[in-house]
Parts: C-alpha cells; structure tokens; sequence
C-alpha cells in the first residue's frame, strides 16, 4: 500500500499539469468573480429567440439548473482533457528519459507500476476535477445568496444540500466515465510503448478499421460500435441518466471489455518489463 500511495505521489509531481490546469480555471472564475463583485451595477439577464436553445426554467433538475450542468460539463471535459494528455504520454515518458531502468531495479512489480498509472488517470484525476466542479458550485452559491431572494434560490436548488448532491452525482458520474475509459486507457498504454504518438497511430487504426470492414463487409455496424466504445465516455458525461447511458451497450459488451482491459493490462505489465518487441512478449 505505501509503495502504491508512493507512485500516486510520483505522478502528480511529474504531471503538475494535473493540479495546476484545474487550478488555472478556478483562477480564472475567481478573476471573474471578482470583477462581477467591483462592478457599479450588476444584472443578469436571460434572452432567448428561436428553438433549440437552453432556456432556464425552473423545471430544470439540479443544483442551478443549466448553470450547474454548464459547471458540470466544463470539469468533464477537463477530465478527459487531463486523461488524453496524461496516458498517451507517461509510459513513454520513462523510455524517453532512461527512468526505466531506475524503476527496473525498484522493487515494484510491473503489474503494480501499471495499476499505479491506471489509478491515477481514472481515480485521481476525476477527484481532482470533481474539486474544481464544487468550487464553480459554491461561486455560484455565493452570487446567488448576494442578488438572488431566498424563494428564488430554492427554487432553482441553489442551495448547500443541493450543491453538495450535485457533487456527488458528479463524483458517480465520473466514475462511470472512469469505467468507460479504462479499455481505452490500456490500449494507449500498450501502443504508447511500441509507437512515439500513440494517439495518432490509434486515431489512424480505427479509422482504417472503419474503412476496411465497411470495404469489406458492406456495412458501417463494426465502425458504427467501435464509434459508441470510444464516444462513451463523453455521452455519459452530458447524457441526463449517466447509468442508463453507461449501461446502453449492454452488460455482455462491458463485460467483454473488461476482459479485454485485464489482458491489455497484463500484456502492457509484460511490455515494461522488457525491451523485446511485442512479438517476443506474446510468446
């Protein structure tokens, strides 16, 4: 356990981009919110013309209605940015810097080292972001107690209950999201040490995927599921029922890509643990 806590440690201090992103944007709202609280006059106002755009109403569900969800989207989407520039790179990283060899004569086991980086990408860094989603809450908490009447602010579930439900709706959110990346996150980490841009060699075979079974086959089913693989993770980020967008690929499909996860993890384990091509790790 006290291995494991040390390689978390490790990989927040060499990817400071972690912390420091989500702290930038915090800044950032902070900055505005200062700026709003300096002003002479303050308003708010809501104009909408046409269909198709976002209305606040107060039939809008959750903690601030369309504000949260916007608050809610924005740490998501920092999630996944964090997820992309962290897991195509780390493993990589130790190749590229002789590190390596250093870590070889640690005594962590492969298998340990991997789990440690799977940890943080899918369990770190989502607590991370769901920090800077409770801190937008309680800037818009705080806008709401100082211009806002208290009917007004039940009303749109601006409340310290609501914000607090919201964030661990977030936290069950992301951690379906999590789930959803880890196939994902095993490949990158299989092609990241076999290849310098995992995620363009990744980018190209699913496309060439796509076009040689619609060449072949006729149809675009093959490239249509490995399309609802890859997007899921953002569907469950903006769907209304995170589990029942989760759960739309069906139990037997998880199921599979579990498998397939626990193999690439075994197989990635092998790879560190060796400088012989993948061809040599598979027999």
């Amino acid at each position: 356990m006290r291995s494991l806590i040390h390689l978390l440690e490790k990989e927040v201090i060499e990817y400071r981009i972690v912390v420091k992103l989500p702290l930038f944007i915090a800044l950032f709202a902070v900055l505005n919110f200062a700026l709003l609280m300096s002003g002479d006059n303050v308003s708010f106002y809501i104009q909408s013309s046409g269909a198709g755009e976002w209305v606040l109403g107060t039939d809008s569900l959750g903690f601030a209605s369309y504000v949260g969800k916007l608050n809610e989207v924005v740490a998501g989407c920092v999630y996944l940015l964090l997820f992309l520039i962290y897991v195509p790179k780390t493993l990589r990283k130790e190749r590229n810097e002789g590190s390596l060899m250093f870590w070889r004569a640690v005594p962590v086991s492969d298998h340990l080292a991997i789990a440690a980086k799977l940890l943080f990408a899918l369990v770190i860094i989502p607590l991370i972001t769901s920090m800077l989603l409770l801190f937008s809450d309680v800037l818009v908490w705080l806008l709401a107690k100082l211009w806002m009447p208290m009917d007004t602010m039940v009303s749109f579930a601006i409340t310290v209950p609501d914000m607090l439900w919201h964030w661990f709706g977030f936290i069950g959110r992301v951690t379906l999201m999590s789930l959803s990346l880890l196939p994902i996150a095993c490949v990158l980490l299989v092609v990241s040490q076999l290849i310098s841009y995992p995620m363009a060699a990744v980018v190209v075979a699913v496309i060439a995927i796509k076009v040689m079974s619609y060449l072949v086959f006729g149809t675009s089913v093959i490239g249509d599921f490995m399309s609802d693989i890859y997007s899921l993770p953002l569907t469950v980020l903006t769907e209304e029922n995170p589990f029942d967008a989760y759960l739309s690929l069906g139990i037997v499909t998880h199921l599979a890509l579990l498998l397939v996860s626990a193999g690439l993890f075994h197989l990635c384990s092998k790879q560190r643990s060796t400088d012989d091509g993948v061809f040599s790790i598979l027999r």
